[in-house]
């Protein structure tokens, strides 16, 4: 199933840097990436149902622990909060893919092992571990890998006020 605007025009994508998106933001792009149909109603994104006129449950998975922790299970998010004053991280949850090889060595977080190549994307951020796998995740799928990866928003999920 395709997403939909419910009854809204469609408007110009814009470009977002990944790390800014927004729940509201999350929750359209995961539900277009999962086949979701979806409709935005002004302030939630909720299921669409085959009657226009009723209003479908909220769908949220940077909220929900039900719709976005079996995400990050599936994709096999690994995460880790910086606790340090000072760190320009500090008070954030970072995410990063945890298919490495193992080699016997951690020097680094990220140096676990040696990664894949072809799945070495860094890491993203986000004031909740469901909001920065949920980041990684759409980055990964969408923007592939780039220093500041972007992808396109509908432009009307861009005017909305974070919840």
């Amino acid at each position: 199933m395709n997403t939909t605007t419910s009854r809204r025009k469609q408007s110009a994508p814009v470009a977002v840097v990944v790390n800014t998106l927004t729940t509201i933001q999350i929750d359209w792009l995961i539900a277009q990436q999962e086949g979701v149909a979806v409709i935005f109603d002004g302030a939630h994104v909720r299921y669409a149902l085959s009657d226009e006129n009723a209003l479908g449950a909220v769908y949220s998975p940077s909220t929900d622990p039900a719709h976005g922790h079996p995400l990050l299970e599936r994709e096999k998010i690994q995460f880790r909060h910086i606790d340090c004053e000072g760190h320009s991280h500090h008070g954030l949850w970072l995410a990063q893919d945890c298919r490495f090889r193992a080699t016997g060595r951690s020097v680094e977080w990220r140096e676990y092992g040696c990664s894949y190549p072809e799945l070495d994307f860094g890491y993203l951020s986000g004031p909740t571990m469901m909001i920065a796998g949920l980041r990684f995740i759409i980055a990964k799928a969408l923007a592939g890998k780039t220093k500041n990866p972007k992808v396109q928003v509908p432009g009307f999920l861009c005017k909305v006020k974070a919840a």
